[in-house]
């Protein structure tokens, strides 16, 4: 006995026993559903209690993404940070979608070797079998273990000749038992075809067609179910559902069943069937969550909205205040420039000195510091150039006297600047450069 007949005992043994009792091998795998469905019910809810929590997040992460814009590492680092002190696994909503997949592996290799996994017989006694029941007379060739071909040589094993098996294993014959592969007409150890009509148009090779055919169209049903049992706010639209990540489940049981023995069909069938009831039930033992999840997440989007309101408040104090005192950016920035103390002609000048006339001024025209635009990135420098409409209204309700101050400041501004647009000091200027002498 190997490792993976010890690790697949209880499954074996189990759809053994259901054989045995019911002498059906299609209700043999629906009742091995069933049972595995029960056993994998706990984790399901507790994964729908995650998913649960986690779009009650959304919420907090999008926040984050604002915060911290572009900045991937940082907006990674505030992510884990904020699960780890909420107690959130991301992974907790779906972790118990892949617990079925590591179900199916070992059940598939049942159905596919019953003689090795359900009989407990090795592969020299497989083969007796084999000679006893005549497979190579039959099948024209010489019987190896691959494939499908032990399923095909347990469907052979009749009243007829199980005596004969028996014999040929020897000690191992008590183990040995009929299965009965008939359910509803189809032979569910036969793999089936696109081209059913092949073998005729009866009932065994249509229904052996449509088999995989209806465990795709379950599959795309369940999807809708869960989609719909899986909506925080039943009062809006759901959302745009991924027609991408909701066909990988019909196109996978489509490969499966027109690929292996009817029987994964059966066992798909059964899967999805009681995957929309086990939907339907968490839906209803989850329903307080789900309702204490949406007063939540309304009590959040309050939360937000209230939060973003007051920094605009505040973000728009500051610009009046600051307009108030006069200290406009752009102009601190020239004023800067022109302060005795700073050089800009040096970068003008070079090595010509002649060539700044007798009219040149270095102080009239700021020189804008050179930036490389394949280096980093040049820091952004807030330069309010005077307060919006949304901004006025605003500061006029949390602070009217700074609101009017701020708009005394930005009229004065205005009617400071007006004469020097209009006056000709710039036609002055470089009347005077014209004059000098070089």
């Amino acid at each position: 006995m190997d490792i993976w007949q010890i690790l697949m005992t209880p499954f074996s043994w189990l759809l053994k026993l259901f054989c045995q009792v019911f002498d059906s091998y299609g209700i043999a795998l629906f009742l091995f559903t069933v049972v595995i469905k029960i056993v994998l019910f706990p984790l399901q809810l507790k994964g729908k209690k995650s998913m649960i929590k986690m779009n009650v997040m959304n919420g907090q992460l999008q926040e984050i993404q604002k915060r911290c814009g572009n900045d991937k590492e940082k907006y990674n680092q505030e992510v884990q940070r904020f699960y780890a002190e909420n107690n959130v696994n991301p992974m907790g909503g779906c972790g118990w979608q892949l617990i079925p997949i590591a179900v199916l592996y070992p059940l598939y290799a049942i159905i596919r070797r019953p003689l090795k996994y359900m009989m407990w017989l090795t592969e020299d006694a497989v083969k007796a079998v084999a000679d006893a029941l005549g497979w190579s007379a039959k099948m024209g060739t010489e019987f190896t273990v691959a494939g499908s071909n032990e399923l095909i040589l347990a469907s052979m094993m009749n009243s007829g000749n199980l005596e004969a098996a028996k014999a040929a294993v020897g000690a191992s014959a008590a183990s040995v038992f009929l299965i009965n592969f008939d359910f509803f007409g189809i032979d569910l150890s036969q793999v089936p075809k696109l081209m059913f009509w092949e073998n005729g148009w009866g009932w065994d090779s249509i229904g052996l067609f449509l088999l995989p055919v209806i465990s795709a169209a379950l599959s795309v049903v369940t999807s809708l179910v869960m989609q719909k049992t899986n909506q925080m706010n039943r009062d809006q639209p759901a959302p745009k559902m991924n027609w991408s990540i909701m066909l990988m489940s019909p196109i996978m049981s489509l490969w499966i069943g027109f690929a292996l023995p009817a029987g994964m069909c059966v066992y798909w069938i059964a899967n999805s069937l009681l995957g929309m009831v086990q939907e339907v039930i968490c839906g209803r033992m989850l329903r307080k969550d789900y309702e204490a999840a949406q007063k939540e997440m309304a009590e959040q989007a309050a939360k937000a909205k209230e939060a973003e309101k007051e920094r605009r408040r505040i973000a728009a104090e500051k610009k009046a205040a600051a307009i108030a005192a006069g200290k406009d950016p752009k102009k601190a920035h020239q004023k800067k420039n022109r302060e005795p103390g700073v050089d800009l002609s040096a970068s003008r000048e070079g090595l010509r000195a002649y060539a700044r006339g007798r009219a040149y001024d270095p102080n009239r025209y700021p020189v804008t510091p050179y930036h490389d635009p394949n280096g980093p990135a040049k820091p952004a420098v807030e330069e309010p150039a005077g307060l919006t409409e949304e901004e006025k209204e605003i500061v006029a309700q949390s602070n009217p006297e700074l609101a009017a101050q701020a708009e005394a400041a930005e009229r004065k501004a205005r009617e400071a600047e007006a004469p020097s647009e209009e006056s000709g000091d710039y036609e002055e200027a470089y009347a005077d450069d014209d004059g000098g002498e070089n």
